[in-house]
């Protein structure tokens, strides 16, 4: 039984459940019903002890909550289709099971079918790595999150109500660097498997010689109205890595907590029923630097980036009757696991019997090697492409780099164009095949970078078949 709440849109944790313009196509005549959204939030802040993120080395339990964690969730329907979207303050969802599992429970509450939901996460820091850790209180943590994540679909379900949209995008170019520099000759520094030829290193500004690849400092927008006009819900999307320096045990939503806040007070929708929703999803940002400067400068990229979405929103121009589609592909790939040689290698650094020079994360990339080993040859990589009006979004469960996305804005049938990542699982750092061979950080075999070397082209070229599919009008696709 679902719980009650005093306000439509918020599960919350006393309950049972804590909780610019573009031009139209011809199209959108074909479109028989007006459009109908609704949006709605669950509290997923864990209790104390579940285990966090942190950084690599540093897997610290629940002790503070700085700020609550949550599920902001968004449903479009035309009358043709129906489309929805979670987006939750955690670090990742691991690796799909937890995101299928989810997935499993809206269908049986609401019968949306998988393919026409996206579950995505923040990325903050500062939060569990959901489906990681194998503790009685993380599988607690695990399933709750997961009936909280289909109970703000549901309920985004039955907030249901006539609405107005439209999409337009901003920029925010001051919070965004690439954090892979090529090093100048001669300083190349050991790998956690004892090499030197890395050419390619993180954050290591005073020796870097340019960085590897461009940032993409775009603001993505798609704003929802009631057909009166108030704000029903927004949600964006923005490329930066996280805001650093949460400290460990302390729980935060990082600047998306803040940027939700702050949009509700621009939008003026402070006593909204049910409320008004503000989604910041996470761009591209697996080659973008961590933004630095702990809880103020969280507040202080959340609060900015809501300023700029507002200004956004009110340029835009809303339409009560647009084009909905979403086309879903699985494709296979294969995963870089450690031949004997590096295995024994692993086995050596752990039973303290490897003679070479250790780098400060030897031992994490060790035990990683092991449990790489482990992974299947090949996994099955699932992929999203939605159309809403002229605006085109994908999904991929990792860590995409700019130079992808942009490569696929470029060719885009659909403009503007922006893509989620960590959507519906995690399969770590997306490195294009020219990165592979600068080495560093986010080429490093290990689950948080598993994929084969080809991974990406294969990748963006069947994400511009999907976004070329949704952009076909209606009743073409009808007639295929």
């Amino acid at each position: 039984m679902r719980p009650k709440t005093t306000r439509r849109g918020f599960l919350g944790a006393a309950g049972a459940v804590a909780t610019g313009t573009w031009l139209l196509p011809a199209v959108y005549a074909a479109e028989p019903n007006g459009l109908r959204a609704g949006a709605a939030v669950a509290d997923i802040t864990p209790a104390p002890g579940v285990s966090l993120s942190g950084p690599v080395t540093k897997r610290e339990p629940v002790r503070r909550v700085v700020t609550p964690l949550r599920a902001r969730a968004l449903v479009l329907d035309n009358g043709r289709e129906r489309v929805a979207f979670v987006v939750c303050d955690c670090a990742s969802i691991y690796y799909s099971k937890t995101a299928d599992k989810a997935k499993r429970l809206v269908r049986e509450q609401t019968v949306l079918p998988p393919e026409r939901l996206m579950i995505s996460t923040t990325h903050t820091h500062a939060a569990p790595r959901v489906g990681l850790g194998t503790s009685e209180l993380d599988l607690q943590y695990y399933d709750l999150f997961c009936r909280r994540v289909a109970e703000a679909v549901s309920m985004a379900i039955e907030n249901l109500a006539p609405a107005k949209i439209g999409w337009g995008v901003g920029s925010k170019p001051e919070f965004t660097r690439c954090r892979r520099n090529l090093l100048e000759p001669g300083t190349f520094g050991l790998n956690p498997f004892g090499e030197q030829k890395d050419r390619a290193v993180m954050c290591a500004w005073g020796k870097a010689v340019r960085p590897t690849g461009p940032v993409d400092p775009q603001v993505g927008v798609l704003s929802v109205q009631h057909a009166d006009g108030r704000p029903l819900a927004v949600l964006a999307n923005y490329s930066i890595h996280y805001v650093s320096g949460a400290k460990p045990g302390d729980v935060t939503a990082d600047y998306h907590g803040h940027f939700a806040d702050r949009l509700a007070t621009l939008m003026k929708a402070g006593n909204a029923d049910p409320p008004f929703v503000g989604i910041m999803a996470r761009g591209n940002a697996g080659d973008t630097a961590a933004y630095r400067g702990g809880y103020e400068a969280m507040k202080k990229v959340g609060n900015a980036l809501a300023e700029e979405v507002f200004r956004v929103c009110r340029q835009i121009d809303y339409h009560d009757r647009v084009p909905l589609a979403v086309r879903p592909s699985t494709i296979q790939l294969g995963v870089r696991r450690p031949d004997a040689e590096r295995i024994e290698w692993a086995k050596a650094v752990l039973a303290d019997a490897w003679k070479g020079k250790a780098h400060r994360r030897t031992g994490v990339y060790a035990t990683g090697t092991l449990e790489l080993a482990k992974f299947p040859a090949t996994i099955p990589f699932c992929l999203q492409a939605l159309r809403i009006g002229e605006l085109g979004i994908t999904t991929v469960p990792c860590e995409m780099f700019a130079s992808t996305a942009l490569a696929i804005r470029k060719a885009s049938p659909l403009h503007p164009y922006f893509n989620i990542d960590l959507a519906n699982g995690f399969w770590g750092y997306l490195p294009p095949p020219e990165q592979h061979k600068l080495g560093g950080y986010t080429t490093w075999p290990t689950t948080s970078s598993c994929l084969e070397v080809d991974a990406e082209p294969k990748i963006r070229r069947e994400l511009l078949r999907l976004l070329h599919e949704v952009a076909q009008p209606a009743d073409r696709k009808q007639q295929d």
